[in-house]
């Protein structure tokens, strides 16, 4: 962590809690709003705070207008740096893409105090990233959430609850696509969540497509006794067919992202909202630290088996450390805000 950064951390530790574990406040949960404007969720998330315990009441963003712009549209104060939120703030939720190389630098002061994070996807750009931030989240006893709207939906959850104890022969799940990083991982979240949460770990992953910033695609993933397949493809929210000996046919998981208001906000957008309030409030996590890893070791794997395997199988437990996978996306070239993070904290 630069040092400068540490120092004033520091200088903020006495009004952060002594031991985490600390119980949520009775009232409203302060929220400090990391990454607030470029490709982030929060153009979603914060009309959807009126339905929470929830009050963003601090933000940052490494554009420091759009900070400014965010706090003055909901009532929030914009702080200068990253982590000038520490000692004001419950519980931190970062909401943007483009930062995601850097999320082991920008919530180390929040998961160094105990607060509970919200991680938005992709987790990190890099396995050593990633267990920087779980290690420090184990130590400091940190709940995190690192959540994908396919994986928080009725759809989801019923096939979670569903898939256990089944004997699998396969199964076909899709998403829409734009690129891999941005929304290839909602489907490996969703795969991940359904299958293999439910006590069938990936085991490799491969990823054949054009290129992984358009469609279509297909990842294969291999488990201990049989197959999957995830269709990157337009058009669709997310969906998983499940096969098994007593399912002819195969049982169907559909996201449904709800019809008018207030079901096209509660069905897909609020659960993530409300899964992370009641981790913040209960600190119980809908995800183990492990559980976290292993998606984000799929997710790797995926974007090492098409930039650097030909598409061909990438083992889940052979991604090397250190091995990153890009930030800068293709289909949006004007945009400078990887440019600004490098600036600022360095290359990726």
């Amino acid at each position: 962590m630069p040092a400068f950064s540490r120092r004033r951390f520091l200088q903020h530790a006495p009004l952060l809690a002594a031991s985490p574990g600390l119980a949520a406040p009775a009232g409203p949960l302060r929220i400090g709003c990391l990454n607030v404007h470029a490709y982030s969720h929060f153009g979603l998330w914060a009309p959807l705070f009126s339905l929470t315990g929830m009050r963003l009441t601090h933000c940052w963003d490494i554009e420091p207008d759009k900070a400014a712009a965010f706090a003055k549209t909901w009532g929030a104060v914009a702080v200068r740096n990253f982590d000038d939120m520490a000692g004001k703030v419950d519980a931190v939720i970062s909401g943007g893409y483009y930062n995601y190389p850097w999320n082991h630098l920008l919530h180390q002061p929040y998961l160094e105090a105990g607060l509970p994070n919200l991680i938005n996807r992709p987790f990190a750009n890099s396995l050593a990233k990633a267990k920087r931030i779980l290690d420090l989240a184990r130590r400091h006893k940190a709940p995190i959430l690192v959540p994908s709207a396919h994986e928080h939906n009725e759809a989801i959850a019923r096939a979670r609850a569903w898939t256990p104890g089944k004997k699998i022969l396969c199964y076909t799940a899709t998403n829409s696509f734009d690129d891999y990083a941005t929304h290839g991982v909602h489907g490996v979240y969703l795969v991940c969540r359904a299958v293999a949460e439910a006590g069938h770990p990936v085991v490799s992953v491969a990823y054949q497509a054009k290129n992984w910033h358009s469609a279509p695609g297909v990842v294969t993933f291999e488990h201990a006794n049989f197959l999957g397949t995830l269709h990157q493809v337009s058009g669709s929210w997310g969906t998983i067919q499940i096969h098994t000996p007593e399912e002819y046919g195969g049982r169907a998981f559909l996201i449904q992202p709800g019809t008018g208001y207030p079901y096209n906000k509660t069905e897909v957008w609020a659960p993530t909202l409300w899964a992370f309030e009641h981790l913040a409030r209960q600190g119980e996590m809908p995800q183990s630290y492990d559980q976290i890893l292993h998606k984000t070791q799929v997710f790797l794997a995926g974007f090492r088996s098409i930039l650097a395997n030909g598409g061909r199988p990438v083992r889940v437990d052979q991604v090397p450390e250190d091995w990153e996978c890009p930030v800068d996306l293709p289909n949006h070239p004007d945009d400078q805000t990887a440019a600004l993070f490098r600036k600022k904290f360095g290359k990726a």
